[in-house]
């Protein structure tokens, strides 16, 4: 299971690497009155930056210790309003030389779907 880092951004979200390894990720957002939008619901913002953390985090657990990513484009999916704690998973589907190819799922307290990204990442390698 590799190390996560706590960033600053995520702990303005709330956002919590709850795990990472091999290729996968997963992280939570819970309920924040802050991150609501008019309708009393999780803004789309917050629900897409939860993914890209999902996704940026199981690239880089699928990446040579040391090395790093940077997402280049993600495409995001919104499928029913956000409510509640929101746990996100995601998943490195391949991890080339300079690119990865993440997916990840944002799902409810009750299990149900809320959002899907697919996103390519940079890999970053140490200077």
């Amino acid at each position: 299971m590799s190390q996560a880092v706590v960033r600053p951004f995520y702990r303005h979200l709330g956002i919590e690497v709850v795990e990472a390894g091999e290729g996968r990720a997963q992280v939570r957002m819970p309920a924040n009155p802050d991150l609501l939008n008019g309708r009393g619901e999780v803004h789309g913002g917050a629900i897409a930056s939860l993914l890209d953390a999902a996704i940026s985090n199981a690239a880089r657990a699928a990446l040579a210790p040391g090395m790093s990513s940077a997402t280049i484009q993600f495409t995001t999916h919104f499928l029913i309003p956000g409510r509640g704690t929101l746990h996100a998973h995601g998943l490195a589907l391949r991890a080339g030389g300079s690119v990865v190819t993440a997916e990840a799922k944002v799902t409810n307290d009750a299990g149900e779907l809320v959002a899907t990204a697919l996103g390519t990442l940079k890999v970053l390698r140490p200077r």
